[in-house]
């Protein structure tokens, strides 16, 4: 249970490898002495073994982290899926905020910081001039964001000739937000891709297969990036569901299996739908 509690704790993981070092150079000492009759070196071994523990006490308190909570400024509510994190050198290190818009980042050497906050790719906020001392805890408090941003507006014309969406396309199904909230299915994406188009089968291990491809030739692509496949996505997240099974467009590459695209609903969306259940 304590080695279970200890490799919980994200600072503590990453001093395992040290932990596990100093246990077996203590193993080694505690033969020495059981093995050495010479009293003055059992003074020195014994004391070599102490300045290591006392060593590995100190690496105990050298970190610090950072806390603290992104809400939207103005909802007044913590933002979840925000960015958090810390440049160190070259490397981004943080992490997500969870449902109630609080973040922590740990461990960290001691040093000052600046906490960038992101959210779909784009800076946010920053928080400079942070500064971390060894086993100390930064509280950042509530640190209000603005999500919206202003566009210009886009004016579009039509001058007909041949129009974007054929009616007569077959290779594409598509399913909207409305149909996947009534679908039975929602909580299995595999099962609901099945559904969603003729010529779609599924494993007991949740690989898609498209009339009859291999499973490795199916391509996933959420919001436009392209994955490896999509089992973490929840279905309630999902806005929309199109599979291509014959007919794929040249942006998808060369395919030889069916094409699974998604779209995710946004902040907003799962905000609203949140105040709607609410009201009800």
């Amino acid at each position: 249970m304590f080695v279970k509690n200890l490799l919980l704790n994200n600072s503590v993981s990453l001093l395992f490898p040290h932990f596990l070092n100093l246990f077996m150079d203590f193993f080694c000492f505690c033969i020495l002495i059981a093995k050495t009759k010479n009293k003055t070196m059992k003074k020195k071994i014994t004391t070599l073994l102490l300045i290591a523990i006392a060593a590995f006490g100190y690496t105990q308190n050298t970190f610090g982290e950072i806390k603290g909570q992104i809400i939207d400024e103005s909802e007044k509510e913590g933002i979840p899926g925000v960015h958090v994190y810390v440049k160190i050198g070259e490397t981004k290190f943080g992490g997500t905020t969870d449902t109630e818009g609080k973040f922590k980042i740990k461990p960290l050497n001691p040093g000052t910081y600046t906490v960038n906050i992101s959210y779909l790719g784009e800076i946010k906020s920053q928080t400079k001039d942070i500064m971390v001392k060894p086993n100390d805890v930064i509280l950042l408090g509530v640190i209000p964001v603005n999500l919206t941003s202003v566009l210009d507006d886009v004016c579009i014309t039509s001058y007909g000739g041949k129009k974007l969406i054929d009616p007569n396309e077959t290779g594409v199904f598509t399913i909207g937000a409305q149909e996947l909230k009534r679908s039975a299915v929602l909580r299995d994406i595999s099962k609901l891709i099945q559904t969603a188009a003729p010529g779609v089968s599924t494993n007991e291990n949740g690989d898609v297969y498209v009339r009859g491809a291999r499973s490795d030739a199916v391509q996933y692509f959420i919001d436009g990036v392209k994955t490896s496949g999509i089992s973490g996505i929840p279905g309630a997240a999902i806005q929309s569901l199109s599979v291509y099974t014959g007919g794929v467009p040249a942006q998808y590459g060369d395919v030889t299996g069916g094409v699974i695209i998604i779209e995710t609903k946004s902040y907003f969306d799962l905000l609203r739908e949140e105040r709607a259940r609410n009201y009800e």
